[in-house]
């Protein structure tokens, strides 16, 4: 015997709201039960009218996760348009640092935080099948956990095996692609993950980029370490503590400041570690204050922004 679901306005409402969101998103039911937090297959069910068990606590989910869609959309309706990329100069060393170790070179990029490593890396391997990103982490420290994390960002899947099975997958999908890795975050491996990758680069004369903050110098900074072999294949370093003057300039810009008094705050904020990414923080929950009072952004916004995120800038 069939089993429909009771017919509450509130279990109406979700049903009819998700079947819509549905059509309109193209999303499919396991996609949409991992965003509202049930069973693929249960709210599908539950979407059909024919579930059997408790309507009501799958409603309540589902018009819980439409109500925070529609606050994510009225928090970015507020808020003003921003490109997701806009050139800095630092972006533009670093695009042609990966462009030459795409060459078959092994390149290092240090830099503190904020400063668009990262984003640059990404916008670089989104334009070409060939060159791939890898973040490590701790948990991918070592030369099997960071070769797993390898294959997964070639599209290998989750490969499995020894170290020494999981290098020569790896080496036989990049072999003669004329490809680059991009290793994020590439503080965080052992000596012997990161000599690993050099036997990756000898083997195949796949590109190396090595992204990082300054402990990735300490790690490689003596030709008489156990990482002599890697110092020695580093073509080219590029060190940057920290955001150029036009790297901010280009962020203000972006964002359509143009108060002398606001860009000379935030030029003071970008100059403190954290860069342009404590810059762009600030800025979102200053504009979210001024939208708030229905007021235009102002300097008052700005300080009262740093103040919550406890920044400490000079003259605050």
């Amino acid at each position: 015997m069939e089993v429909v679901a009771s017919n509450s306005s509130h279990e109406v409402d979700a049903r009819t709201w998700l079947n819509a969101h549905k059509a309109e998103t193209g999303k499919s039911w396991p996609q949409l039960g991992a965003l509202a937090d049930v069973n693929g297959n249960t709210i599908s069910t539950f979407a059909s009218g024919k579930y059997g068990g408790d309507n009501a606590s799958i409603a309540t989910k589902v018009l819980a996760y439409r109500d925070r869609i529609a606050v994510q959309s009225e928090l970015a309706a507020d808020l003003p348009m921003v490109p997701a990329w806009y050139d800095t100069p630092t972006a533009q060393r670093i695009t042609q640092m990966l462009k030459w170790a795409q060459s078959g070179k092994m390149v290092m990029v240090v830099g503190g935080p904020g400063i668009g490593k990262t984003k640059a890396a990404q916008r670089f391997a989104a334009g070409d099948p060939n060159v791939w990103l890898a973040t490590m982490s701790p948990s991918t420290a070592g030369v099997a956990t960071m070769l797993i994390e390898m294959g997964s960002a070639i599209g290998l899947g989750e490969i499995k095996g020894s170290p020494q099975q999981l290098s020569r997958q790896i080496r036989a999908r990049i072999a003669n692609r004329s490809g680059l890795i991009i290793i994020d975050e590439a503080q965080e491996l052992t000596d012997k993950a990161l000599n690993e990758l050099r036997g990756l680069h000898d083997a195949t004369g796949v590109g190396i980029a090595l992204f990082g903050n300054e402990k990735v110098v300490g790690q490689l900074d003596s030709r008489k370490s156990a990482l002599a072999q890697v110092t020695s294949r580093i073509s080219l370093p590029m060190i940057q503590p920290g955001a150029l003057a036009g790297d901010i300039d280009a962020l203000l810009d972006a964002w359509g400041i143009e108060d002398v008094g606001q860009r000379s705050f935030l030029t003071r904020l970008g100059n403190l570690p954290g860069a342009l990414r404590e810059m762009t923080h600030t800025i979102e929950v200053a504009l979210m204050a001024a939208f708030s009072a229905d007021q235009a952004l102002s300097i008052t916004h700005l300080r009262d922004a740093a103040r919550q995120r406890n920044v400490k800038v000079v003259g605050l």
